[in-house]
């Protein structure tokens, strides 16, 4: 019950920010992140890149992922959701998306609260794998929204 009242808060607000569409839609609402080192706020250089899928169920808020990265220049430390920030500017971690360890691909997932909500929809999220050369982060990507109806994922991967 508490669940379904957060929930109709998050669309009222939603709704107030011109992001209702995000939840309008039957299915689940997918994100995705392409993580490349020009991303990094701090200067990171190499050939490694990534990509990140994230998937939210509406009715159970649970987000699931899978981040897949290759050609790291060192050993990866750490794998996390940031924010809330937008993009260009840095913030703290939010989500371990490693929790079972650091091979690729990673996969795991999280239930969110009404905040997480917030900031998921709002684009306030990047994904920052840090390595042992790079400890701010050698590969990076802001959080996007899939746009279900035109697009699908392995359409996004080839962009």
């Amino acid at each position: 019950m508490q669940r379904q009242i957060i929930f109709s808060a998050i669309i009222a607000f939603a709704s107030i920010c011109g992001i209702s569409r995000a939840i309008a839609q039957t299915g689940p609402i997918i994100f995705f992140a392409n993580l490349s080192p020009d991303e990094e706020t701090y200067p990171t250089y190499g050939d490694a890149k990534g990509h990140a899928d994230f998937s939210l169920d509406r009715d159970t808020l649970k987000l699931s992922w899978k981040v897949t990265y290759t050609g790291l220049s060192s050993p990866p430390t750490g794998a996390h959701i940031f924010g809330p920030q937008r993009p260009g500017a840095n913030s703290t971690p939010v989500f371990d998306l490693a929790p079972k360890g650091l091979k690729s691909p990673l996969e795991g997932s999280v239930i969110l609260k009404e905040g997480d909500l917030q900031n998921l929809l709002a684009g306030r999220y990047y994904v920052n794998i840090m390595t042992t050369k790079y400890e701010h982060g050698e590969l990076r990507g802001q959080l996007d929204r899939l746009d279900n109806t035109e697009e699908t994922l392995e359409e996004n991967r080839k962009k």
